[in-house]
């Protein structure tokens, strides 16, 4: 496999990850609607998968409690006012670069043209920017599920690499979720790094398993070399 001429990341749980505890989060939600926890973050986290395509990320929480409280005993006519409790819960300013995050942003600008393929709106991930300091770091972002399909969709990393100008083949896409970084990536065509957070150990690769998997952000240094 010749090395990839450009590269494109994932935003969540790969270059960063929220500081808040997510059980604090999970608590203070349902205690603000007033429904009692019938999930774990991970159990509501292994439903994502199964969303479907939304308009804006209320409607993802939405229709992810509604699935979580359907699986685990809950509430299903809370899920909307649970989707609200939650975004209040959560401060998407209170992030911090996962180690070696800031470093393989710097190699991957230094070696070809950089982007950023993200599934969740424009208001939510710019506040991440803010905080990091990454507005000027990727030459183009897409917002999957609010301009094009979410992934594992393969509308995404279409626009992405034309926006880049660059051909899949040619292009490491770096995520943390096999099922919508890897599995989008390779049915785009484009070769794929799975670089797994802490609570995506385990995942399973299915039909479409990662060309390279790393267990730091260093490792992409022998990729592009």
């Amino acid at each position: 496999m010749s090395p990839p001429s450009a590269v494109c990341f994932d935003l969540d749980d790969t270059l960063l990850e929220y500081n808040q505890d997510p059980d604090d989060v999970l608590d203070a939600a349902h205690a603000a609607a007033g429904v009692g926890r019938f999930c774990s973050p991970d159990e509501l986290r292994s439903m994502a998968t199964d969303v479907g395509n939304v308009r804006d990320d209320h409607e993802f929480l939405t229709r992810l409690f509604r699935l979580a409280a359907d699986r685990y005993g809950g509430p299903t006519e809370s899920a909307e006012t649970l989707a609200r409790t939650y975004e209040n819960a959560i401060d998407h300013s209170d992030v911090s670069f996962r180690p070696g995050a800031e470093a393989a942003l710097e190699l991957a600008r230094e070696h070809g043209p950089v982007g950023l393929i993200t599934n969740g709106s424009r208001r939510t991930q710019t506040q991440k920017f803010d905080a990091l300091g990454l507005h000027d770091a990727f030459e183009t972002t897409v917002y999957a599920g609010e301009e094009t399909a979410p992934k594992p969709a393969r509308d995404p990393f279409d626009r992405a690499l034309l926006d880049l100008g660059v051909r899949p083949q040619e292009t490491l896409y770096v995520g943390n979720s096999m099922h919508h970084d890897v599995a989008g990536a390779k049915g785009a065509g484009l070769q794929a790094a799975w670089y797994p957070g802490r609570r995506d150990h385990g995942s399973e690769p299915g039909e479409h398993a990662p060309d390279y998997t790393f267990e730091t952000l260093a490792e992409l240094a022998s990729v592009l070399s």
